[in-house]
This record gives structure tokens, C-alpha cells and sequence, in this order.
């Protein structure tokens, strides 16, 4: 009996690892904000209604040293889910950081607080609906079901089966997926700076860092505010195609 009570044991705690890292990493359910005893409560009610529904690995370890070294795989696979979701909104926020720049607010940074950093302004007002839409979408059930759906990829005592290149080629479509939304308010104030250098050719006396600020501020907010409004429709389909992503990337 204490046998069979020590390796459930063992097995639920290894359950509760990876969710841990999982919970670590996804937004919201991970920042600061949310208070650690809730994160505790909502990983140990996670690890014990999937613990059941798991493959059980042929060998639990008995060793302190093995166990440690497979909680360490099993966090890091964790991690690698919730991590994959934080990028989705990492190039929502580089896209902001981008609309920022050419619009003259990258000067205008302020601590955010759910991430403790500095953030511009359109970063992070689009980070916050991007956030909404995950749980508007019903992502975070996607993910639980992605997290059982992990074992069968990844078995527990596997280690880590990372896909180096996928990994490589997510970043560098999440960071083309940032740049084509921001495409509209850099290139309509691309467009602006042309006009703009031309005017100051042909009219030399036209205070033209006076008037571009205020040109540039109204022209990118108007153009930001027809962002907003597909932005939805935009971000719905990378983050339903996360879960499949983070699955990808362990072997899947």
C-alpha cells in the first residue's frame, strides 16, 4: 500500500510540474498579478483531474537525483506550451512597438504592471485585447486539452523532444505576423514623411517638424483605430493554431 501510495504520489507531482510550467508561462494566468495561492490551488486541481487520463509511464523513479531530473524535463515541456501562446502576443506588442516608432510615441513609455517592464503605448493597449481574445476564443481550454494531449507526443521520461527548426521558423513567423499588422500605419506614415520631404523642397520656409508631429499623432491614431477594429478577425486564427503549434514543436 505504501508503494502504490508513493508512486501516485510521485506521478502527481510530475503532473503538477508541467502544469506548473505551463501556468508559469501563459499570460494573465502567469503575471504578477495574479496571486500566487490562486495559481497553487488552480495547478493542483489541473494535476489532479488529469492525472487519471494519463499515460502512466512503465517505471516511476525512486531516486530523489531521478526525480529531480525528470521534474526538470517535465517543467521545461510546460513552459514550451505556455511560451509558444506568450509569443502570439509578443508580436502584438512588436507590432505596437513599431506603430510607436513611427509614430513619435517610442519616447512615451510606461511601466506596465503586468509585466513589470517598460511598454509603449499602443504595445500594450493591443497586448490587453490581445489577452481578452484568449479567453473570449476559449484558448485557455484549448490549451488544457493540448497539455493531455502533450503526453501522448512527449511521454513523461522522455525528455524533452524540441524541434530546434520549427522552434526557429515560429519565431520568424510571429515576427512577419507583427510587421504585417503594423504594415498599415507604417506605411501610410511612410507615405506622409515622402510628402512631407517634398513639400519641404519645393517650400523651404514650411515649419515642418512642427507640423509632421501633429500629422503623424493624428494620421497613425486614425489608422490604429481601423487596426483595432480587425484586429480580432486577425488574431483569432494564430490563436486557435497555437495549441497546434506548441504541439508541433515537441514532435507532434
Amino acid at each position: 500500500m505504501w508503494a502504490f501510495t508513493g508512486a501516485k504520489a510521485a506521478l502527481w507531482v510530475l503532473v503538477l510540474t508541467r502544469i506548473t510550467g505551463l501556468l508559469a508561462a501563459f499570460p494573465i494566468l502567469g503575471s504578477e498579478q495574479m496571486p500566487l495561492q490562486l495559481r497553487a490551488a488552480l495547478g493542483a486541481l489541473l494535476a489532479t483531474v488529469i492525472l487519471p487520463v494519463i499515460p502512466v509511464p512503465h517505471s516511476v523513479p525512486s531516486s530523489l537525483p531521478e526525480l529531480a531530473g525528470l521534474m526538470a524535463s517535465e517543467l521545461a515541456i510546460g513552459l514550451l506550451l505556455g511560451t509558444v501562446v506568450a509569443w502570439v502576443l509578443e508580436a502584438v506588442a512588436f507590432a505596437g512597438t513599431l506603430m510607436d516608432t513611427q509614430m513619435g510615441f517610442s519616447f512615451v513609455q510606461f511601466l506596465d504592471p503586468a509585466t513589470s517592464q517598460s511598454t509603449s503605448v499602443s504595445g500594450s493597449l493591443m497586448m490587453q485585447i490581445a489577452a481578452l481574445m484568449i479567453f473570449v476564443t476559449g484558448l485557455h481550454h484549448q490549451m488544457i486539452l493540448a497539455l493531455v494531449d502533450s503526453y501522448r507526443v512527449a511521454p513523461m521520461g522522455q525528455g524533452v523532444p524540441l524541434q530546434v527548426a520549427g522552434l526557429v521558423a515560429l519565431i520568424g513567423q510571429l515576427l512577419a505576423k507583427g510587421f504585417q499588422l503594423a504594415f498599415p500605419v507604417l506605411a501610410v506614415l511612410f507615405l506622409l514623411d515622402v510628402i512631407l520631404g517634398i513639400s519641404g523642397k519645393f517650400m523651404p520656409q514650411l515649419q515642418l517638424l512642427q507640423l509632421s508631429f501633429p500629422l503623424k499623432i493624428a494620421l497613425g491614431m486614425m489608422i490604429l483605430g481601423l487596426v483595432l477594429r480587425e484586429l480580432g478577425s486577425w488574431l483569432t486564427p494564430l490563436l486557435e493554431s497555437a495549441p497546434r503549434l506548441a504541439l508541433k514543436l515537441l514532435g507532434g
